[in-house]
């Protein structure tokens, strides 16, 4: 058997408020009429541990937090989650160990290797992860095939529907029977097979082209080989040659693109040189007009009327001002000296400007023999380009083009050659093929006896159990067996031929006691072998809908009641009983001892009215 696995209360929060339902005992109904809300408490009740397939109903979806409160082999936990964001990450924490660390788990996993919540759970149950193809198992699986009947199924499908892989591989992870070293085993053996049937495919479709006349004759491929490979060699010399005349060319352009961009710099150096001479002769040429005009005006004669009247000036004594009449002193002197500081400037000036000239016309003749430089620099490098640089590239493109299709050709017969020796090395491909196919079904099969041998004693136990429970539930059953293969049922009643579950009715309680049994039975079985972790909770959703009723249903309800409390007194190998949480339309028939009732109906339904939480 698993660890305990016993639920104390689900609480949920509605705004501020925290609200609980208490499952106190170990057989627990949900008594109620239809739609009263049952299935969803049920649904909601291990919603907090991240499963996947739990319908978030809106009841649930009005909570702010949904939290479970349950113990694992007598160790308390909680697992708290949101009701509104059903993506959102679940709060687990260990309420007996205040230094553990709470864990906050995703649902689903964003990336490899991340742990999510009901993975943590099912760790907490001693379930291993388990995959065999496609197919993988998880906590949703386990939950649906054995700890809980929905309503939905529980009267017309086999242990909750779902798919038989995931179902099969389920049940063998529960009972022991699933061993990930023969998963291994029959992979190997499987892929072995394959590669030595895809062996021998391909060497019987080459054997239909040869006699079809599609491939070439061995020798004849050899010689056009070995032919290709000598003009692929010579193609090569001749590329290696044509790349290096290249490479030469290369260089002396790069020569001459050197020497061009040298005479450019030069050219521009020049020119401006020759602009700035210009300027200068440009300012100094209008320097010396300037002194010119001066000398000009000292030059010219005297002026004879006044200037300010026009009148003809007086004669004047000598000594005195002609125009103001006032005394002076060297007037002419003064004068002689300004046209001699005059004539000095203008013939400073015109020193310097011939000299300017004389400098702008050197740095025109420099600009014009750079000018022709960079001009002949230019030429050089285009006729090179034309003449030796194109010339040698194309000779160096057509050449190594030339060796890539030899290559090419080379190749192809190199294939046509391996193809041509194909039959001989594939016979040997097909025997090391056939010997490894050998070995991994030797391997596998040894390890499948054993495993079968183990397989039918665990079922032919478990169905000696199904009988046992099947006979409380229904007196008239005389045989039940499981099958070892796929864990399908065959029972028989009383002046009745053998069905199997699909065969036993429509829908109705023949297929509710086998589920109910099978359960029950699966958990008889994991007291007497260790080898079995079934958790020993139940969650079994209206299996008394004909409670109310007379004759055979009432009476077979009555013995469903009497299984699932004879189930709840039979402790779990750690000292915990069987827990079973149960819904039923109609009350109990009468009070049974350590079984509780929550009763809910319009006017007190299970999320609306329950109490709040103890503080």
């Amino acid at each position: 058997m698993g660890p305990s696995f016993v639920i104390e209360r689900l609480e949920f929060q509605r705004g501020d408020v925290w609200y609980a339902r208490y499952f106190r005992g170990l057989v627990t109904f949900l008594v109620g009429h239809s739609k009263a809300g049952k299935s969803t408490a049920l649904e909601a009740l291990l919603y907090p541990l991240g499963l996947l397939t739990a319908t978030v109903m809106p009841e649930v979806r009005g909570c702010r937090q949904v939290r479970l409160v349950f113990r694992v082999a007598g160790t308390r936990w909680q697992a708290t989650r949101s009701g509104s964001n059903p993506r959102a990450r679940v709060s687990l924490k260990n309420l007996d160990d205040t230094g553990e660390i709470e864990h906050l788990l995703p649902v689903t996993s964003a990336k490899a290797g991340e742990m999510t919540a009901g993975a943590f759970v099912q760790d907490l149950l001693g379930l291993p992860q388990a995959a065999r193809g496609a197919t993988r198992v998880g906590l949703d699986d386990f939950y649906s095939t054995v700890m809980a009947l929905r309503q939905n199924t529980i009267a017309s499908e086999f242990l909750g529907g779902g798919k038989d892989e995931a179902r099969v591989l389920a049940l063998e992870v529960l009972l022991g029977l699933w061993n990930e070293d023969l998963a291994g085993l029959e992979k190997n053996a499987s892929e072995a097979a394959s590669r030595y049937r895809a062996a021998r495919s391909a060497l019987a479709a080459f054997k239909k082209l040869r006699d079809s006349g599609a491939l070439a004759d061995p020798a004849s491929v050899r010689a056009a080989y070995e032919q290709k490979q000598r003009e692929h060699r010579a193609a090569a010399q001749r590329w290696q040659e044509a790349d290096a005349a290249l490479k030469v060319a290369v260089g002396e352009r790069g020569r001459l693109v050197a020497l061009h961009q040298a005479a450019e710099t030069q050219r521009r150096k020049s020119a401006k040189q020759a602009v700035a001479a210009h300027a200068k002769v440009n300012g100094a040429t209008a320097e010396h007009a300037r002194a010119e005009g001066e000398l000009a005006t000292l030059l010219a004669p005297m002026p004879q009327d006044c200037t300010c009247c026009g009148q003809p000036l007086p004669d004047r004594e000598p000594g005195l001002c002609l125009q103001c009449g006032q005394l002076h002193d060297g007037l002419e002197d003064r004068r002689e000296q300004q046209i001699a500081a005059a004539r000095a400037k203008v013939d400073r000036l015109l020193l310097r400007l011939r000299s300017l000239q004389e400098a702008s016309a050197a740095a025109g003749d420099q600009a014009a023999e750079a000018d022709t430089a960079a001009a002949a620099a230019l030429t050089a490098r285009d006729a090179y380009d034309e003449g030796h640089l194109q010339p040698a590239r194309k000779a160096a493109q057509q050449a190594e083009k030339e060796a890539h299709g030899l290559s090419r050709d080379v190749a192809q017969l190199k294939e046509r050659l391996e193809s041509a020796d194909y039959i001989s090395a594939q016979e040997q491909v097909i025997r090391a093929a056939k010997e490894q196919m050998d070995a991994a079904q030797a391997a596998r099969d040894a390890a499948v006896t054993a495993h079968d041998v183990r397989r039918k004693e665990v079922t032919g136990r478990w169905s000696e159990f199904f009988l046992a429970r099947l006979k409380q539930i229904n007196p008239d059953v005389e045989t039940a067996h499981i099958d070892p293969a796929d864990f399908t049922t065959r029972v028989k009643e009383r002046h009745t031929a053998d069905k199997t579950f699909a065969e036993s009715s429509v829908a109705g309680s023949p297929k509710v006691a086998t589920n109910v049994a099978l359960l029950l039975a699966l958990r008889d079985l994991g007291r007497v072998d260790r080898g079995v972790r079934v958790p020993p909770l139940m969650v079994i959703d209206s299996p008394l809908a004909g409670l109310g009723a007379q004759g055979l249903d009432h009476d077979t309800g009555l013995r469903l009641i009497d299984t699932l409390i004879d189930i709840a007194d039979d402790p779990s190998p750690d000292g915990y009983a069987c827990q079973v949480i149960a819904a039923t339309n109609d009350p109990l028939p009468r009070p049974y001892p350590g079984v509780r009732e929550i009763r809910i109906d319009t006017d007190n339904r299970f999320f609306d009215h329950a109490p709040r939480r103890d503080n």
